[in-house]
């Protein structure tokens, strides 16, 4: 399988790149296999995401499914993200290679931490 338009152009112009400062939600998610790694950071208003940024280390279907994945969720309500599948964000790259299905995991992991850690966060205030 080739990569599609939407993978390239993620990976060449990764959208929401970079830390966050005081975040309400963080979350990692790892494939040590290739060693691949995805942090995401959530801001939530009012029990929605309004925003989200990541730093990923690993190949380029991993970066390019954080840059969709962190434009798939924002809009999104919090308790949604608890139940996100690596298949939605598969989808968001417009499909993975059988051999980097891995990448859309990695991130999906994350972003499911990231929720429970933001939901975990409320609960306390």
């Amino acid at each position: 399988m080739r990569y599609s338009e939407t993978l390239i152009d993620h990976f060449r112009n990764p959208r929401n790149a970079g830390m966050m400062r005081e975040p309400d939600g963080v979350g990692e998610g790892e494939y040590p296999e290739c060693m691949d790694l995805a942090r995401v950071y959530l801001r939530v208003r009012d029990g929605q995401v309004v925003e989200a940024r990541f730093q990923t280390y690993g190949c380029g279907p991993t970066i390019a499914a954080s840059s969709a994945g962190t434009e798939l969720i924002i809009g999104s309500p919090l308790g949604t993200l608890v139940g996100l599948t690596g298949a939605q964000i598969e989808s968001a790259v417009g499909g993975l290679p059988e051999d980097r299905v891995h990448a859309a995991e990695v991130v999906s992991a994350a972003i499911r931490a990231a929720a429970r850690d933001a939901l975990r966060r409320m609960a306390r205030s």
